[in-house]
């Protein structure tokens, strides 16, 4: 079982780690926000234009983490070039486009990464596409598109509260299963956790695991 976590305090500046906080892991769904990122980043700097479709695809894919409205995005906008240009921008050195191109889900990133990916959305994005991303991340149901439940980790409905965060599950590569849950625990806003794992025993366990990472978080950080 690898268990990435990775916290950053927007007030400071400063991330913390653990030992495999900066482990590549496949990103699933967390893939999504890189290149939705990339997409807005390069419409900013007028790159390209995007259609009133692609803004409902870019609300899709991060709340019902809508894989139709993925495979829209990576098609038309370039998604492993796009993967790299993130990377790039960033200085994420432990993000990668997958082997198979056409495998967005099979992305490799680490929860450090993550993390900064995160505090270039709060900081660096224009004010409109900013509110794009968060409020859409806000709008997760407990059910995605594809009927998967996203209450665990930070959306863990028994403390969700405020929670904001993109969510991803992927199975079943190597016998395991990669269920993550980034973003901001609170309303706050002034931390970003970051909890990515690849697990050997199924979802149920893999979930358990999650809400008490998270669980452990939040208590840390309040205390």
């Amino acid at each position: 079982m690898t268990l990435g976590v990775a916290v950053l305090d927007r007030t400071t500046g400063q991330t913390a780690a653990n030992d495999e906080g900066a482990t590549p892991l496949r990103a699933a769904s967390v893939a999504k926000l890189f290149t939705i990122v990339d997409i807005l980043t390069r419409r900013e700097a007028g790159q390209l234009t995007t259609t009133p479709d692609d803004e409902d695809r870019f609300r899709r894919a991060l709340s019902l983490s809508d894989d139709d409205a993925m495979n829209a995005l990576w098609s038309t906008y370039g998604g492993p070039a796009g993967i790299d240009r993130v990377a790039s921008m960033l200085g994420l050195a432990e993000t990668s486009p997958p082997a198979d191109t056409s495998q967005w889900g099979e992305v490799r990133t680490s929860a450090r990464d993550v993390a900064a990916l995160y505090a270039f959305v709060t900081t660096r994005l224009a004010p409109a596409d900013h509110d794009l991303v968060m409020q859409s991340l806000a709008d997760a149901p407990s059910t995605a598109a594809d009927g998967f439940d996203q209450g665990f980790g930070l959306l863990d409905p028994t403390r969700r509260g405020s929670a904001v965060a993109k969510q991803g599950w992927l199975c079943c590569i190597g016998s395991s299963v990669d269920l993550h849950s980034a973003g901001f625990p609170d309303a706050d806003g002034r931390y970003v956790v970051v909890l990515l794992s690849n697990q050997p025993r199924g979802y149920d366990a893999a979930r358990t695991l999650l809400d008490d990472a998270a669980a452990a978080a939040r208590d840390a950080l309040a205390g």
